[in-house]
């Protein structure tokens, strides 16, 4: 029964003081650099976080490096980060050490060793050692896991590490508790309960507790070791952990048949078997079984002891647990001794001790295999460094190659930037010079289609004998196309000139239709008629489109508004006419819907000149208004463009951009 006792309590001892504070397994050290957010460290930490989640009690139907895992391995390892690499091998480690791997283990605290020595983080290196020092607790080599235990303490104590700090102490006296050294242990287990207690660490005090109660046990303070059984159950409460309870019920079950009281023990064991089978944890399962057959055993009840103990074998026979397998057969055969079924009895004793053999055969092939990864990685050791030495020299050979290659390609590339400029400079001086020519072309497409018309107009007065409207037409005109040709050569007019070309347009063709329609021309008072440019005879076209396509149709009371408006650093010219809409007048002949359609394509093109040219924002939309208002008619042109005025210096600049322009303006007369 004292052996049994042992056996489940440095298994629940280890499992549980590995996963967080006995052996800091999963709760490693963050630098600085692994919180900031928006990095991939981050990434790599979130997705430790979920492979905890995911690998939860270890079980061995649970992959040791699960996707998550794997996935932080393969980040961490693109951006070459060693301390994060370094914790990643710890826990593959430590995981493998839980499912008694002892030799893939070894090799992975081997190499978060490596990493570890690399990033030069004591705390972390700490962190290693105390899991190495475990895989040599599992292996019995104790004087090994002492050493490695002590240099983890004394790392930890370097890096003022008190959580490493109190997870060292701990292991050490688990050590002294493995070689029987009972008080030392109980001493190294209340320094370690002292620090659990300064870092208001519950986990720490629930394990702490438990230990004093297990060392306490074996020297035969029961009474003592009740008290901090019971205590570190209730710290197992108050952290809601299922498996230290079930800790601390298998060690109460153990004090109360150690205080010869059975059926005390029974109520605490058969707890611990609830729990354990609601945690699902197989081996816990058939450890408790094995527990409360014996004790039904040591009672006497044989039938309830034969059932707990075929259970118990049954299942660890299933999961392959070679102890519980020799423990269960060993307890079989006395109890049917005890009956006196000695064909029995003698058939469990063989099967026991083939298992004791076993047992010893894997530590003895465990500690071969820990060792030979120690082996092995001082060979993977050496061969690094060999490896470095030859990149060392290797490395001064590129650095002198690469600073020649360097220094070539700097001339290379700026002779070649230098060309580009030049040729790029070029390129934009011909462009702007292109451009100029289209808009001045552009204006000269429109200017004999106006004087087609006017003189279409002029010859009807002749026709008809009228000689006063005949004579107040040519004198009208004569005095537009020279404001027209006047303006022709030039890519902005004030806007003062600009209305008054407006006016007399307007005059003209009011003459030319018996004055069957009134205008309005309305500048906004923040629009300086004399300093504001605007590009010359920009507006005729829509004016004249809505004369002839809009008002003439109607007969009469016809009704056009110009309006010029400053909108922060833009200039907005509104046409608004009352005539029939732009929606019917789509229904006229085709040469006029042409000659429409030409005009608009002409100004779109000059408003897209004069965007590429200032650099602001110009806009050009006709719109149908009854679209706006169903019970209204006539359209509404809106264009807009950039401010353009005449600074002190009579250079024409624009406002949306505040650069200068470099055109040509004409002053105003």
């Amino acid at each position: 029964m004292q052996r049994l006792q042992g056996l489940v309590f440095i298994f629940f001892l280890l499992t549980i003081s590995c996963s967080k504070f006995g052996d800091q397994g999963e709760v490693l050290p963050k630098s600085e650099e692994d919180r900031l957010p928006g990095t991939d460290s981050l990434v790599v930490e979130q997705l430790i976080e979920k492979s905890f989640s995911h690998y939860g009690q270890g079980g061995v139907h649970v992959d040791i490096n699960d996707r998550y895992l794997a996935e932080a391995e393969e980040i961490a390892r693109k951006n070459e980060n060693i301390y994060q690499l370094a914790r990643i091998y710890n826990l593959l480690g430590q995981r493998y050490r839980n499912r008694a791997d002892y030799g893939e283990a070894m090799k992975f605290h081997q190499k978060a060793l490596e990493f570890a020595t690399v990033a030069n983080k004591k705390e972390l290196l700490a962190s290693v050692y105390n899991q190495i020092g475990v895989v040599y607790r599992r292996i019995d080599d104790n004087p090994m896991a002492l050493e490695m235990h002590v240099k983890a303490l004394a790392l930890a104590e370097e890096a003022a590490d008190s959580l490493t700090i109190g997870a060292a102490i701990n292991s050490i006296g688990n050590v002294n508790f493995n070689l029987g050294r009972y008080l030392s242990s109980i001493e190294y287990f209340k320094r370690s309960l002292a620090m659990s207690k300064a870092q208001k660490n519950k986990l720490g005090l629930a394990i702490n507790h438990n230990n004093m109660g297990e060392s306490l046990l074996r020297l035969g303070q029961v009474d003592s070791a009740l008290y901090h059984f019971f205590t570190s159950l209730d710290y197992n409460y108050q952290i809601s952990s299922k498996v230290g309870q079930s800790i601390c019920f298998n060690s109460l079950g153990g004090a109360y048949i150690v205080l010869e009281r059975p059926h005390k023990a029974l109520e605490y064991l058969e707890k611990a078997l609830h729990l354990n089978e609601e945690l699902g944890d197989l081996m816990q399962v058939a450890i408790s079984h094995s527990k409360i057959g014996e004790t039904y055993l040591g009672m006497g009840q044989m039938e309830e002891a034969e059932k707990h103990l075929k259970e118990s074998l049954e299942i660890a026979k299933s999961i392959g647990v070679l102890y519980q397998i020799e423990e269960g057969s060993r307890l079989l055969s006395e109890l049917y001794e005890k009956k006196a079924d000695f064909g029995k009895a003698l058939e469990f004793f063989k099967t026991a001790a083939v298992y004791r053999d076993s047992i010893i055969n894997t530590k003895n092939i465990n500690h071969l295999a820990t060792q030979e990864a120690i082996l092995e990685s001082e060979r993977q050791r050496e061969k690094i460094n060999q490896l470095n030495q030859e990149t060392i020299r290797q490395k001064s050979m590129l650095d002198r190659q690469r600073f020649y290659l360097i220094t070539a390609l700097i001339i290379v590339v700026t002779i070649s930037f230098a060309i580009f400029m030049i040729v790029r400079q070029l390129q934009l001086r011909s462009r702007y010079k292109n451009v100029r020519h289209q808009q001045r072309l552009l204006r000269s497409q429109m200017n004999p289609h106006f004087i087609f018309n006017a003189l279409s107009a002029i010859q009807v007065y002749i026709l008809e004998h009228d000689i006063e409207k005949s004579s107040r037409f040519l004198t009208d005109f004569a005095r537009l196309m020279r404001q027209v040709l006047r303006s022709s050569t030039h890519d902005y007019i004030s806007l003062k000139e600009e209305v008054q070309i407006l006016k007399y347009y307007l005059e003209l063709q009011r003459l030319r239709f018996s004055e069957s329609f009134d205008y309005g021309l309305h500048i906004d008072e923040s629009l300086k008629m004399e300093q504001a440019m605007v590009p010359p005879m920009l507006t005729q076209p829509f004016i004249e489109n809505a004369i002839e396509h809009g008002i003439k149709p109607i007969g009469n009371e016809g009704q056009i508004q110009i309006h010029f408006k400053k909108d922060k650093n833009r200039v907005v010219v509104e046409v608004e006419d009352n005539g029939i809409g732009i929606d019917a007048s789509k229904e006229a002949s085709e040469k006029e819907r042409s000659h429409e359609s030409m005009a608009i394509k002409i100004t779109r093109e000059r408003l897209d000149m004069l965007r590429r040219d200032s650099g602001g924002r110009t806009e050009l939309s006709i719109r149908d208004k009854k679209q706006i208002n169903p019970f209204d008619r006539g359209t509404i042109v809106r264009i807009v463009i950039p401010l353009v005025e005449i600074d002190q210096h009579g250079k024409t600049v624009s406002r949306q951009k505040n650069n200068f322009l470099k055109t040509e303006s004409v002053s105003v007369q």
